[in-house]
């Protein structure tokens, strides 16, 4: 088995990654902890969320969405190289524990991800953030909830649209079908851009009685 960036043969063939590859990543330096983007400020969070507060607690990233992560996403998406999963929901637990070292992270009670449309589900054949999730779960001996959440279809894609137009498309989409008093909650998905589809998963699971929500991922965008 060999390194899926380098090329290189692995000692573990299960890392998928090299340890030279993941030492070599692109690093988010200073970044708030609350919202994962760079920020100036000698404490843990930026002025953005001290202004007004996204409804999850902690965000953690492996990188912004740049090479090497951005191509390897976009295969493991769209051309269905499932055998990716493992690899990258290993960067992300790596990422999860370096905080968890540096902040005293709680482990969650719950992991989760954001859920796809099963319209968009049968048409790809997997959510990839379930798949990033379940080991992660696994590694954490915590239990996976894959199907907490539930997503109606948008009447359009967000990919397309402004960031005010994106926020109002996310507003009434997610859906959790579970009492969640007091329980803490990690939530999975493989990129974060404008927070906005995370934001209202973590406000239902507040309102479902979610004491504290970490929100993971693999890539922040940096507007």
């Amino acid at each position: 088995m060999r390194c899926i960036l380098c090329n290189m043969p692995l000692m573990l063939s299960h890392h998928g990654i090299c340890s030279e590859c993941v030492k070599n990543l692109p690093k988010l330096n200073k970044v708030c902890h609350r919202c994962c983007l760079p920020h100036s400020l000698t404490t843990k969070e930026c002025y953005r969320c001290r202004e007004k507060s996204p409804y999850w607690d902690e965000m953690v990233a492996v990188t912004e969405y740049i090479e090497p992560l951005k191509n390897l996403i976009h295969h493991l998406k769209f051309h269905k190289k499932v055998e990716l999963t493992n690899a990258l929901a290993r960067l992300m637990f790596l990422a999860w524990y370096q905080r968890r070292l540096i902040d005293s992270l709680a482990k969650p009670d719950i992991v989760t991800c954001v859920p796809l449309h099963h319209f968009r589900y049968w048409f790809r054949g997997f959510n990839q953030a379930a798949l990033l999730a379940k080991p992660i779960a696994r590694w954490l001996k915590r239990d996976f909830q894959p199907h907490l959440l539930s997503r109606k279809l948008a009447a359009r894609d967000q990919k397309s649209l402004s960031l005010k137009q994106r926020m109002s498309n996310v507003k009434t989409l997610f859906r959790c079908h579970s009492d969640l008093t007091n329980q803490s909650v990690m939530l999975i998905d493989d990129i974060v851009t404008t927070g906005n589809t995370v934001n209202v998963i973590s406000q239902q699971l507040k309102e479902r009685g979610a004491t504290y929500v970490q929100v993971v991922c693999l890539c922040r965008t940096v507007l």
